[in-house]
């Protein structure tokens, strides 16, 4: 059963947009950052092997490597999300809830733009 498809006009979707796009393109820099330190850690570790460095140096840039692997793992789920909610504008359901079909309330838009669940149903899906 599809859901009606239902207009936000209370909302600044422009505004939105640019909130969204904004956050896209930070993340998207935290990702090359990301890229970048992964690949300096992958040749630092290489390079341990020819040296004297001592196994606490080792095991502590493999811990920051698993760190910025959790990280990058966020900033890609919420890079989809971005995406997501950007669709949801150009099809008119932005701030209209996947779930349920009821409106999102616009302040939980101002703190997650790309939220695409009411609290509700996010509570819902949390509590399994």
């Amino acid at each position: 059963m599809s859901k009606p498809v239902v207009m936000r006009p209370d909302l600044d979707l422009e505004r939105f947009q640019g909130m969204l796009e904004d956050e896209r393109e930070r993340l998207l820099r935290i990702e090359r950052d990301l890229a970048e330190n992964s690949r300096q850690a992958k040749d630092s570790l290489e390079s341990f092997s020819d040296s004297d460095d001592v196994p606490a140096d080792i095991a502590a840039q493999a811990s920051e490597r698993e760190k910025d692997q959790i990280l990058g793992h966020s900033v890609h789920q919420t890079l989809n999300q971005i995406e997501l909610a950007l669709e949801r504008i150009d099809d008119g359901t932005y701030g209209i809830c996947e779930m349920c079909g009821c409106e999102i309330v616009e302040a939980r838009l101002e703190r997650i733009p790309w939220v695409l669940t009411c609290v509700d149903c996010q509570r819902m899906l949390e509590e399994g």
